[in-house]
């Protein structure tokens, strides 16, 4: 989901699509250049980065398959041999897609209508194909494919050949991550000009493959007045998000980290946010931790100041939150949480550091759950703190519990705005919630995340970029991005399945060196 010079893109409901292609219309722009820029756009993505011989373009009777009419004749003109076919038959084409039919045929396109039969020349074509373009259906779909629709799909599904979707694989439905039934599973997708639900959720998201956002030409003032459900940010916008680099900056100037962490049996925890910190260009980074433990955080963090707190048995006391608060006022950025465990001198000591230390604050794992059952402490917290939970414990803090990603991603934007703060809300796609009401879907990311102690490193991050002069909230976005893409780095050459924590912190300087770079 990458393009120069976009920095974010926008996540709209299939509704709304169609309320802007309306305006548009009556704007002046006719419906047969909406979809002639559709088709165009998607046609160039395909020339620059598909090579095929012979290709095969299947169209569905609306709006998207128009769209791939457009394609197939402008992959003609490339020199492509196309093959098309209008699947439920040209009959059923109306208004703009009989329109652009007839320029597709006018410029010695191979055109058959497939209704109830036909499969077989079909299938014949596919065989011969090196790719196929999925026009059938778009934004459109509310119910399980059938007919010859559904057969289709099953045919080409069952091929080897590559298969590129126009808008959404047909038979996925627009709005939510949920499947109907049999659809397409493509290679690639071309969203076109606006994201969907359905490409951010799963299991829905699983059927689309690498997406790739083209453009469609509607009126700068209508994309203007846009308000869209959600944003995806591009690594451009993650790169206009990153602290500036003072070239006569030091340590101080990159801010004062102070991780309060780590318990017995969770130093990890602990030693992975610092390090994540540090990844992220913290000038100086400082943790607090049960005085049992201090042996082993300082052998394992060089780089760190350790500050060694009252326990017992390696948890921290009631006592910690006084000899706590001298760090604090030092610190610019507070994390608060990793592997703290659970009990009500822990909650103590987090509720203290809430209300004693008035800056930003990052708070994570074990602090949230002492914040759920403490949640007045949500009042002084309102506009200088991001909260990273998992959906567990989303639910003890918030109460919410939706029963699917579409739902959680709504309670964690409403939670936000109800309460001022940044709600980084785990899981895929990761959802950062604003306390303006915006929010936006993280697009990077594998299951080689699924495993503990990513969290702890991400919370770090958070702290690191928020220190080094860092929003908040851009904090949050930009972090989440590069330590999913971090992930991603790793899965180029690599089992998923191998990752652990400390591959993603080695992965950083290259991570981050990749975002500097793009413009």
């Amino acid at each position: 989901m990458t393009s120069a010079g976009v920095a974010e893109y926008n996540v709209l409901y299939g509704a709304s699509v169609k309320a802007i292609d309306e305006a548009a219309i009556r704007a002046g722009t006719p419906s047969e250049e909406l979809m002639e820029s559709a088709g165009a756009g998607a046609a160039a993505w395909i020339i620059e980065h598909r090579a095929a011989a012979r290709v095969v373009v299947l169209a569905g009777p609306g709006g998207n398959g128009g769209d791939a009419l457009v394609v197939a004749r402008h992959l003609h003109g490339a020199g492509y041999d196309v093959r098309s076919f209008v699947v439920g038959g040209i009959d059923r084409l109306r208004g703009s897609s009989r329109a652009v039919l007839r320029k597709w045929t006018a410029a010695g396109g191979h055109v058959q209508s497939l209704d109830e039969g036909g499969l077989g020349l079909l299938e014949s074509e596919i065989r011969e194909a090196e790719l196929v373009v999925d026009g059938l259906f778009g934004i459109g779909v509310t119910r399980p494919l059938e007919g010859p629709f559904l057969d289709v799909v099953n045919l080409v599904n069952a091929a080897t050949v590559h298969t590129v979707a126009l808008d959404l694989p047909s038979g996925v439905p627009a709005d939510t991550g949920t499947l109907l039934g049999e659809s397409i599973r493509a290679d690639a997708t071309l969203a076109m000009a606006f994201l969907k639900p359905a490409h951010l959720l799963f299991p829905a998201r699983g059927r689309c493959g690498d997406i790739v956002v083209t453009p469609v030409a509607y009126p700068a003032d209508l994309a203007r007045e846009i308000v869209p459900w959600a944003r995806v940010v591009t690594p451009w916008g993650v790169r206009r998000r990153l602290p500036e680099r003072r070239p006569d900056g030091h340590k101080g100037t990159f801010g004062r980290v102070l991780v309060v962490a780590g318990s017995c049996g969770m130093t990890g925890a602990a030693i992975l946010c610092c390090r994540g910190a540090l990844r992220s260009g913290a000038g100086l980074v400082s943790l607090a931790g049960p005085a049992s433990l201090h042996p082993i955080f300082e052998a394992s963090l060089p780089e760190v100041l350790t500050h060694p707190l009252p326990d017992c048995n390696g948890r921290l006391t009631a006592e910690s939150a006084d000899a706590l608060m001298p760090l604090l006022q030092q610190a610019d950025v507070v994390i608060l949480g990793p592997g703290l465990s659970r009990g009500e001198e822990i909650g103590t000591v987090v509720e203290r550091a809430v209300d004693r230390y008035a800056g930003p604050m990052v708070l994570d794992a074990d602090a949230l759950n002492a914040l759920a059952g403490r949640k007045h402490l949500l009042v002084s917290l309102r506009g200088r703190a991001v909260l990273t939970p998992h959906p567990g414990e989303h639910a003890r803090l918030s109460g919410g519990a939706g029963p699917d990603r579409l739902q959680l991603v709504s309670e964690a934007q409403a939670f936000a705005a109800q309460h001022g703060v940044v709600l980084v809300l785990k899981g895929r796609p990761t959802a950062i919630g604003h306390p303006t009401g915006d929010i936006y879907l993280n697009p990077t990311g594998n299951t080689g995340l699924a495993t503990g102690g990513s969290g702890d490193v991400l919370a770090g991050m958070v702290g690191g970029l928020a220190a080094g002069g860092a929003s908040l909230e851009d904090a949050a976005i930009a972090a989440v991005y590069i330590h999913g893409h971090a992930a991603d780095v790793y899965a180029r050459d690599r089992a998923p399945r191998a990752m652990i924590p400390s591959d993603l912190i080695d992965l950083l300087p290259s991570v981050f060196r990749e975002i500097e770079r793009w413009t």
